[in-house]
């Protein structure tokens, strides 16, 4: 009793928290050289250091930060979305809307997915299908609830039939929201991902790390960005030594990455 009783006057003490406080600051100081000369940067690397792994990365299914985060990057959308959240041609050079019900979209021609293939009506037909038929199980279906079917009359058209007027299906065709994945994808997907966008899966560790390279075939402006590393640091004080390193790092958004942007 008579310890625990000391142990709270010194507790409630605020010198002996300042006095803490500031050899935790010196400590730190002293760690982060160490840390920084422990190995050399890679000057081709940019590192974003995230909290925890992405859960899925499969844009059909994953819903966390991370994924979308890292999905934005490997995938593109039929839409886009400017700086003003206004929706622009993405994968669908253009639309047109003949009725309330009734999407058509035109597809650019010569998109490839990272693996040569090329993207055609066929993959983007089979990216809504899988979830609107079940075939994925993921929460995004419910986004897409209102359509009804969805046509591929050519390779470079997509038509979506709606069951009634969905003012919001634009939005829901665009950045963040579904990218496209190649036809017959199932749920390989979520381990070694496939797409279109300006960058491409490398490699991911669970808890560790997730690599992606610049796409050097991508149809779009491209990166200036080589490669990305993003590092799973959960703790707040080792992702502040990791910040301190000399290599570039970040902990912000990526979507400026995408069209041609540096670090």
């Amino acid at each position: 009793m008579r310890e625990r009783t000391a142990f709270r006057r010194h507790a409630a003490n605020p010198q002996s928290r300042v006095a803490a406080s500031t050899w935790s600051l010196i400590l730190l100081a002293l760690l982060v050289p160490l840390f920084s000369c422990s190995a050399k940067p890679d000057p081709n690397t940019v590192v974003m250091i995230i909290e925890n792994s992405p859960t899925n990365l499969d844009p059909r299914v994953g819903l966390d930060a991370q994924s979308e985060r890292i999905d934005e990057l490997l995938f593109d959308d039929l839409c886009t979305r400017d700086e003003h959240l206004n929706v622009q041609p993405g994968l669908a050079e253009r639309w047109g809307v003949p009725d309330p019900r009734t999407y058509i979209f035109h597809l650019h021609k010569g998109v490839r997915f990272h693996d040569g293939r090329p993207l055609t009506s066929r993959d983007v037909k089979w990216t809504f299908d899988s979830l609107l038929q079940g075939k994925i199980r993921s929460t995004k279906a419910a986004a897409y609830r209102l359509v009804d079917r969805i046509d591929a009359p050519d390779d470079y058209t997509v038509v979506f039939h709606l069951k009634e007027p969905f003012a919001t299906l634009l939005w829901n065709v665009s950045d963040g929201a579904i990218g496209i994945v190649p036809y017959g994808s199932g749920e390989e997907m979520s381990r070694h991902p496939i797409g279109s966008g300006p960058f491409r899966f490398v490699s991911a560790e669970p808890d560790k790390e997730v690599i992606i390279e610049r796409s050097d075939g991508y149809w779009g402006a491209s990166a200036h960005l080589q490669r990305v590393r993003f590092a799973v640091i959960p703790d707040a004080t080792t992702r502040a030594l990791e910040f301190a390193q000399g290599q570039r790092r970040h902990c912000g958004h990526v979507s400026h990455w995408r069209h041609g942007a540096g670090a």
